[in-house]
This record gives C-alpha cells, sequence and structure tokens, in this order.
C-alpha cells in the first residue's frame, strides 16, 4: 500500500470511529424516566395534535433545560402511573396534584401549571335532571340512585371531591374503572352513564373530537376552588429531592415569562383564559408555593 492510500485508510478509519463514538450514549450520564399520560388536552400523546397540551410543553421545557440528563418517556394510564408510584419505581412526572398521600412517596415542586376548577359533565339532553342548585352538590348527586355516574380510577381531581369520590367508590350508581378520558366521555355519549367529572377545557376537548360540541353541558361543583395547581413530582429520596431542586431551579426562572404562562392556558377557549390570566399571579405567591 502506497503512503497515500494508507493516508487515505487511516482517515476512513477515524471517521468511521467518531461516527460510532457519536452515536453511542453518552458515558456516564444520568437518565430520567418521565411518566406521560395519554390524557388530552394535558397531555397528547399522539395524533393530529401530539404534543400540544400543556403537560406537553411543560414535559418539553424541562427536557431541553435538563441537557445533561439522558430523558425516557413512558406513556401510562393512572392506574399505571400510581402503581409505578407505590412501588418506588424511580421518575419523574409533570402535572400531578399534591395530595397528603402522594407527598408521602414523592417530591413536589413549586406550583408548575395552574388550571380551572373540574365541572360535573352530562349530556345537554339530561340537563332537566341535574336542575336546583349550581352549583352542584357532589354528594347529593353521587346518593342519587337515579342517576349513574363514571369516574376514571386513580384519577386526582380536587382535595374535597376525592375523597367523596373515595367514600361512592363501591356504590351501586358509581362505575369506576382504570379507563382514558376519551374513554369514559364514550360511555357518557352512548348513555351508559348519566354524569362524569372533567376539566371544562377536558370536556369541550373530547366533544369537538366526538363530533358532538354542543350535545354537553356543564355544571360547577359546591366547594371547588376556582382553579388548582399541578406540580412536577419525583420518586422521595435523595434523587427526587436533588432532581426537584433542579426543576425548582427552572420555574424560577421560566414561570414570571408570558410564553410559560402560555403553558397554561392551552386548549382554553378566549374567556377561561382570561380567568388563567386573572389567577396566575396567585401561582407566583409565596402562599402557592406552599401549595
Amino acid at each position: 500500500m502506497t503512503p497515500a492510500r494508507h493516508g487515505l485508510g487511516l482517515l476512513a478509519t477515524l471517521a468511521a470511529l467518531a461516527g460510532l463514538l457519536s452515536a453511542a450514549p453518552a458515558v456516564g450520564r444520568e437518565s430520567v424516566l418521565w411518566a406521560a399520560l395519554d390524557f388530552p388536552p394535558f397531555q397528547i400523546r399522539e395524533g393530529e395534535f401530539a404534543a400540544t397540551g400543556s403537560f406537553d410543553g411543560l414535559l418539553d421545557l424541562l427536557v431541553n433545560q435538563l441537557s445533561e440528563y439522558d430523558h425516557e418517556v413512558v406513556t401510562m394510564t393512572f392506574a399505571r402511573r400510581e402503581e409505578e408510584i407505590r412501588k418506588g419505581q424511580v421518575l419523574c412526572t409533570p402535572g400531578l396534584f399534591r395530595t397528603p398521600a402522594r407527598e408521602k412517596l414523592l417530591s413536589f415542586s413549586l406550583p408548575a401549571l395552574i388550571h380551572l376548577d373540574n365541572r360535573v359533565v352530562f349530556p345537554a339532553a339530561k340537563a332537566d335532571r341535574f336542575e336546583g342548585a349550581r352549583p352542584l352538590d357532589l354528594e347529593s348527586l353521587l346518593k342519587r340512585a337515579d342517576l349513574i355516574g363514571g369516574i376514571i380510577s386513580e384519577r386526582s381531581f380536587a382535595p374535597n371531591i376525592d375523597p367523596l369520590l373515595r367514600q361512592y367508590a363501591k356504590a351501586p350508581n358509581l362505575v369506576v374503572r382504570p379507563m382514558k378520558s376519551a374513554q369514559m366521555f364514550e360511555l357518557l355519549v352512548k348513555g351508559e352513564i348519566d354524569y362524569t367529572v372533567l376539566f371544562p377545557h377536558e370536556a369541550a376537548y373530547l366533544a369537538r373530537q366526538s363530533g358532538r360540541p354542543q350535545e354537553i353541558a356543564l355544571r360547577p361543583i359546591a366547594g371547588t376552588p376556582p382553579y388548582i395547581f399541578t406540580h412536577v413530582a419525583c420518586t422521595k429520596g435523595p434523587w427526587g429531592e436533588a432532581m426537584i431542586a433542579r426543576i425548582n431551579g427552572i420555574l424560577l426562572d421560566q414561570r414570571q415569562r408570558p410564553e410559560y404562562r402560555a403553558l397554561s392556558e392551552r386548549w382554553y377557549d378566549e374567556p377561561d383564559k382570561a380567568l388563567i390570566r386573572k389567577y396566575y399571579p396567585q401561582l407566583l405567591a409565596p402562599a402557592g408555593d406552599a401549595r
């Protein structure tokens, strides 16, 4: 082989080796497992509107900001996510309500997103069966034998709603199943249940996707605050606490920016976006940071 050809061969070998090294994962980099939900419009994992939810935007931001880590995003149901958390699986998840039970298993970030309150959702054709007090008293509704409710198991709604749903979980007139919101909504429009509990923009999204935007009605729930925060949460322990400290630094840098506030506004209609903007300062307040 001539010196020129030998030099060309060496260059080719070095180029191939460089390609292999660039394709290989960085040695010693830590990985973060993210538990994601197929939970439109908060988190949309596939289809025409994939990655356009508020949880999607938050997760994208965190993945980009935490560039020193490798990231694995796994889609789970509500029930599987709760099971993995109870088992102590090392993970993080965006968009989680903070509850005393969860605080035993998870470390929570500062409030990350703000959402309007949950509503009772029912077919507009059955509106006469939901007349009376507005907002609706949820316990009175759960006691009614003439109405069948439907609830997604292992889903948290609000501090005043969750205890009632646990209390009536085995009632014959309440269907509690580990399913997606779209599946529960389908039971509603088919008449297999009379009502469910959803966020207003969630109900509007599901109705629009099913081609029935004018066929549902909503009522507020008595005793429910007008807004609620969700947080990023990681498995409790030194690793999770370190991750949350890192995430809190990102949130403190980002939360006051209009483009970050816009994450909370995703998929709300204009009147509800105005309400998000009205309540958003509460997310930034020191009292909000404690929630």
